[in-house]
Order: C-alpha cells, then sequence, then structure tokens
C-alpha cells in the first residue's frame, strides 16, 4: 500500500515539473514570435542566407567535379594521343611461367599517377603479336619494366594502329570482371593466355581480334580490405563455427591486402567485315578468358557494345581490382612453346641486337692522345 502510494506522489511531481517546463517553454516561444514578428525582414532574409550559402556550396561542388571531369579527359586525350608499340619476345625464349611474372607490381608504382597504359595482344589471318599503347610518358615507363622483365625483348614502332576500324568493317566488344573485389583471382591453368592465342590463332579471312588489359593503378582497395580483415576481427559471435569462419575470412583479407593492386579494364575486341563476325569474334576470347580462372571468383562478361571509340581511344571501361600476380596470368608475353600454338605470333630473331652507333668502337677511338704539358 505504502508503495503504491509513493508512486502515485511521484508521478504526481513528474507530471507538475513537466507541465511548469512546458509552460516555460511556451513563454518562451511566444517571445520568440513576437520577436518575429515585430521585425518582418527577418525571415526573407535569413531564407536568402541559407540559399545563397546552398547556391555557394553547390557551385564549388560543381567546379571541383568539373575540374576533376577536365583533368581526366586531359589524362584521356594524352593516352589515345600516344605512340602504340610492338613487343617482340625472342624466339629462342623457354616457357614463362605467369607465376613468377613480376612486372605489374613494378609497374604500378612506375606508371605516372592517374595513367593508365594499354597492354595488348591481337591477332587476324597474316599475323599475331604483343603491343603496348599509353601516353609518351606512360609507354617509357612501362618499357623499362618490360625490359627490366624481360631483357632480350625487342620494340618497334607500329605504322599501323591495331585497334584502328578499316572502311566498311564493324566493331564489337566485351569487358569481363571478377564477381567480387575482396577475393582471390585463381586461374584454373597455368597459363590463361594460352587459350587467348588459340582464339586469335583460329581468326581467318577479313577480321582480327585482341585482347585489351587496360590499367592504371589502384588506391583503395588495400585499404578496403584492411577494413574488412578489421571488421570480420571485430564481430562478437559465440558459435565456435561462426567464429572460425570469420577468422578464416580475415585472415584471407590480410592476406590479399598485402598483394599491390591496379585498376584493369579487361576487354576483348571483335573487328570484321561482317557484325555477326565481329561479335562471334569478341565473345569468343571473353569466354576464353572467362573460362581460365575458377569458381571462387569467377571472371565473368560485365558489359558488352558495339562502336570502335573505346578501343581505338583506350578508355578505361568496367574496371576492377586484380592483384599484381592475378594480372600477370594475362599480361605476360611468352616464350617459344606459345609460339608453336600460334604460329602467326611475331617474334624477334634469336640472335641479339647489334650495339646502338654510339656505343661502337672504331679505329679511331682505340688511339690515345698524348698533349705535352706547356
Amino acid at each position: 500500500m505504502f508503495d503504491r502510494k509513493m508512486k502515485l506522489l511521484l508521478a504526481a511531481a513528474v507530471l507538475v515539473m513537466g507541465l511548469n517546463v512546458l509552460q516555460q517553454r511556451g513563454v518562451r516561444w511566444r517571445m520568440v514570435v513576437g520577436f518575429v514578428q515585430a521585425r518582418p525582414w527577418l525571415v526573407p532574409s535569413v531564407l536568402g542566407l541559407l540559399a545563397l550559402a546552398g547556391l555557394l556550396v553547390w557551385g564549388l561542388l560543381a567546379r571541383r567535379k568539373a575540374q576533376g571531369r577536365a583533368y581526366q579527359e586531359g589524362l584521356n586525350q594524352a593516352v589515345a594521343a600516344g605512340p602504340t608499340l610492338l613487343l617482340l619476345p625472342r624466339s629462342d625464349w623457354k616457357t614463362v611461367d605467369p607465376a613468377k611474372v613480376g612486372l605489374w607490381g613494378r609497374l604500378a608504382d612506375a606508371l605516372p599517377h592517374d595513367q593508365h597504359i594499354s597492354f595488348e595482344i591481337f591477332g587476324g589471318e597474316h599475323e599475331s603479336a604483343f603491343a603496348l599503347h599509353g601516353s609518351p610518358e606512360g609507354v617509357q615507363a612501362a618499357m623499362t619494366q618490360i625490359k627490366a622483365e624481360w631483357p632480350g625483348v625487342q620494340q618497334r614502332n607500329l605504322a599501323a594502329n591495331p585497334a584502328e576500324l578499316p572502311e566498311g568493317w564493324s566493331a564489337f566488344w566485351c569487358e569481363c570482371a571478377p564477381a567480387t573485389w575482396d577475393q582471390p583471382i585463381a586461374s584454373l591453368t597455368d597459363d590463361p593466355l594460352r587459350g587467348v592465342l588459340i582464339e586469335l590463332a583460329a581468326v581467318t579471312g577479313a577480321a582480327r581480334g585482341m585482347l585489351q588489359l587496360v590499367v592504371r593503378r589502384d588506391f583503395g582497395t588495400r585499404k578496403r580490405l584492411g577494413e574488412a580483415a578489421f571488421s570480420a576481427r571485430a564481430e562478437q559471435v559465440e558459435n565456435a563455427g561462426v567464429k572460425a569462419i570469420r577468422s578464416k575470412a580475415a585472415r584471407t583479407f590480410e592476406d590479399r591486402a598485402q598483394q599491390i593492386f591496379l585498376q584493369a579494364t579487361v576487354r576483348t575486341v571483335g573487328l570484321a567485315d561482317t557484325p555477326e563476325r565481329a561479335q562471334g569474334i569478341a565473345r569468343g576470347l571473353a569466354r576464353a578468358v572467362c573460362a581460365a580462372f575458377g569458381p571462387g571468383n569467377p571472371v565473368q562478361r560485365v558489359a558488352e557494345g558495339e562502336g570502335i571509340d573505346p578501343v581505338r581511344l583506350r578508355h578505361m571501361g568496367r574496371a576492377a581490382a586484380w592483384a599484381g600476380d592475378e594480372l600477370a596470368t594475362l599480361g605476360h608475353l611468352v616464350g617459344n612453346d606459345m609460339q608453336r600454338i600460334a604460329p602467326r605470333l611475331k617474334a624477334a630473331s634469336a640472335r641479339s641486337l647489334p650495339a646502338a652507333q654510339e656505343m661502337r668502337l672504331g679505329p679511331q677511338h682505340l688511339i690515345a692522345e698524348f698533349t705535352e704539358a706547356p
């Protein structure tokens, strides 16, 4: 009985205090309303200042966005107008193991900031070859790392751009990407490029096929993997099995975060005298690429389209994060074992090139000149 009376008294006290607060706030609110009514210019002025501040913020954001678009457009134009080099592996090279290729991890740091390059394999009825396209600075940086990876590689200037569309031909392209960004991309074969070369060797007649790896440095994937690993370990779970799964996922994220990543657009291209043939070549190359990678993180066709502009200008399309060693499975030169699979593949002679003219020593350089002291 006593507890009940105390509860009633406490409820009454809280009610009285609440009514008092509401009354005080009501008085204050009436004072504010009266102050505003006495100054009719106040509300329009405040609203005008808020609108002006909103327009200022919107203008700054729009200007920054326009500057970013202009900067990226300038980079795209520099890449599109850059040179295309023919890459010639030596005909006496032994088998190239993609697992031992460290080109892309070094190239990620060597490329000019925000610029991309295109590593390409193209082929038709008469020839197939490797090529490199980018801005002059990007090509120079890439060639330094390519020669460091394969010292015997030779380069030639390409007079005809392999991405140009001949008159009367049609173009079709497909873009492939892994299903998720946080899981490793594992290949099912020792060399996924073998299937691509076989597809290119089958192209005959008025047609040409191409694989483009349009690549630039990735700046965010390692951070995202670190955050994913932290979240997986920080999650509180009581079930031992679920906890083990979370720990395994965290270790996968941590191991993957140790690698260097690049944003890559994997584009397969078909150029032919009819739209149907161009579409068949591009999709056949895309199937060869996708079939070479495992189901843990499958590589899938994510976009396709007609037109030559994305191919000719080497635009970044549906890009995805690839680790350096994962990208090396498709982006590498080949030895003479692959040259037997693709007999029309251009290769350099097994003989070494002569020394450059400025490095040659003639008889005039072997005579020591002596001068007498005055």
